[in-house]
């Protein structure tokens, strides 16, 4: 793949190991009833340096913590909601990051904060399919997961962790401040969702949110 912007998501492009462990997460994604599909697998250290780029020398978001992947490697892959849910849903993207824990296969969304990347599943060469548990386990939580709806609007302005999870939620810069990017990115979702479009964040936005 030449073009460094066309997105693979072939997953025969992956190591064989990879192949294996993708397929069977997919499976017990689909036992579970997770909506999911895959949006990348391979990527060329071309792409991984471009999409580094955005958001540093690039205008954008950023998108990736680093230009060395277990994607270059054909070790990794990441996956999104089916569109009848958020793109990026965190209850989804939790279940399905228990279920890779249940096999072996590390998840992004385990990583720390400074890293975190829920759509994110990769394995090692060395990976050996687990004998599967039938017994799913319960989502991995973080920290910005079991913030509750904070009982006032979040706006221009706003701080703290409710904040974090807003940005996390609408894949905005995560500052925990509420600046017009998360403006911005919040008034996106807010008119996929079909509510209000005044990017703030009260009750209504929150429940549709998480």
């Amino acid at each position: 793949m030449s073009d460094f912007t066309k997105i693979c998501k072939d997953i025969s492009e992956l190591l064989p190991v990879a192949q294996k462990a993708c397929r069977l997460f997919l499976e017990e994604c689909k036992k579970a009833g997770l909506e999911i599909f895959i949006t990348e697998t391979y990527r060329s250290q071309a792409r991984q340096n471009y999409l580094y780029e955005q958001g540093r020398t690039r205008p954008g978001n950023k998108v990736t913590w680093t230009k060395s992947s277990n994607h270059t490697g054909r070790l990794a892959w990441d996956i999104a909601v089916n569109p009848s849910r958020y793109l990026y849903d965190e209850t989804t993207l939790n279940k399905a990051g228990a279920i890779a824990k249940n096999l072996n296969i590390t998840w992004g969304g385990s990583w720390s904060k400074e890293k975190l990347d829920r759509p994110h599943f990769e394995v090692s060469k060395s990976w050996v399919e687990p004998k599967i548990n039938n017994t799913i386990a319960k989502p991995v939580l973080n920290e910005t997961d079991i913030v509750p709806y904070p009982g006032k609007v979040l706006k221009v302005g706003s701080k703290g962790k409710g904040v974090e999870r807003i940005q996390r939620a609408v894949k905005s810069t995560v500052t925990g401040v509420f600046d017009n990017e998360t403006k911005e990115a919040v008034m996106d979702y807010q008119e996929r969702k079909g509510l209000t479009v005044d990017g703030v964040v009260g009750q209504i936005t929150w429940s549709k949110l998480f």
